[in-house]
């Protein structure tokens, strides 16, 4: 082996290829323990309701189920984000596991939105009689349940982190760097996007919830007036609401899964920073998400000097939510380095 292919295994070796996604989140800790919450409630209901005959826990249990599955594929999603962050296979890191984890779960979502959606329907025209003691004490348990995994994942801050490392994200040599102005330059960094596997667990808790709110409304009101056909009016409202939070939900992962152009506003910042340099003009940019909290770049620039492209990624060096950005110079002559 020669000098020259161990120095550049070496240099190939300091490359950071993790994208961000290398370190656990606070949200992957969180989705855990809330995961764990959701199977031992539905174990717990399904056992009482076997052992007391109670449909309602039997079937209260069976549906956390759903429940349960979606948070473990949340929970999924970040370790496996994290156990592949530096995995080359992987060609911009392995942040978009965490959106195609959020689409597949908001499509889950969407089919039990259409399930209520049916089922209210078929209650509010064809009302029974509800076991209004039986039904109320699992409708507040699981509030209960629901509120408490809502406390816990919202605080989690999105994708906070708990462990750090050190950020190698951008370019990888120190020459040619270009001082910042300003300190405030140095730490100017992109927009990050919201987390969107723990938005499909939060709106998955959200749901449950609003069932059971209106389960209680709509028990309560039956036994108080004998409206039984406000529970099922409730639900659908619910269902209607979840519905569209959903549809939203998938828009953005969708966005993220296929690559599309970041946000003007974030284009206009990187393409600003480029052009602070003398004679530069950047004929052709391209940013976009490659998971919560990354952004990649490819960028082709005419200048009229001695740049190059390794003095244009220093410039960009305070952009922490930038990651592996590719610049392709060309001098006046079009000549491209």
């Amino acid at each position: 082996m020669t000098t020259e292919h161990i120095e550049h295994q070496i240099y190939r070796s300091k490359i950071e290829h993790e994208f961000g996604q290398g370190n656990k989140s606070k949200a992957e800790v969180r989705t855990f323990w809330v995961m764990v919450i959701t199977f031992v409630t539905m174990f717990g209901e399904i056992f009482a309701g076997i052992w007391s005959g109670s449909m309602a826990l039997l079937a209260d249990g069976i549906h956390m189920g759903g429940h349960a599955l979606a948070l473990g594929l949340a929970f999924a999603g970040y370790y496996l984000s994290r156990r592949y962050a530096r995995d080359r296979r992987l060609s911009f890191g392995s942040g978009k596991i965490n959106e195609l984890v959020a689409y597949s779960t908001s499509l889950l979502l969407l089919i039990t939105a259409a399930l209520i959606t049916y089922e209210s329907l078929y209650r509010l025209f064809n009302q029974n009689e509800i076991k209004a003691q039986e039904a109320l004490i699992v409708a507040v348990l699981g509030l209960i349940i629901n509120l408490v995994s809502f406390v816990i994942l919202k605080g989690s801050n999105d994708f906070e982190e708990i462990e750090h490392g050190h950020n190698h994200s951008h370019d990888h040599s120190h020459e040619h760097d270009i001082e910042y102005e300003t300190k405030s330059e140095a730490a100017m960094a992109l927009p990050e996007r919201k987390d969107n596997n723990l938005q499909a667990a939060v709106l998955h808790i959200l749901t449950d919830a609003a069932t059971s709110v209106a389960a209680i409304i709509g028990i309560l009101a039956a036994w108080a007036w004998g409206w039984t056909w406000l529970d099922p009016l409730i639900a659908l409202i619910a269902s209607v609401l979840i519905g569209k939070w959903t549809i939203g939900l998938m828009k953005q992962t969708s966005k993220v899964l296929l690559d599309a152009t970041a946000p003007g506003s974030v284009e206009e910042t990187i393409r600003k920073k480029l052009e602070s340099a003398s004679d530069t003009e950047v004929i052709d940019l391209h940013v976009w998400s490659i998971g919560q909290g990354c952004w990649t770049m490819i960028a082709s620039i005419i200048h009229h000097g001695s740049m190059t492209p390794q003095d244009y990624k220093s410039l960009l060096k305070g952009m922490k939510n930038l990651h592996h950005p590719v610049i392709e110079v060309q001098h006046c002559k079009h000549e491209i380095i």
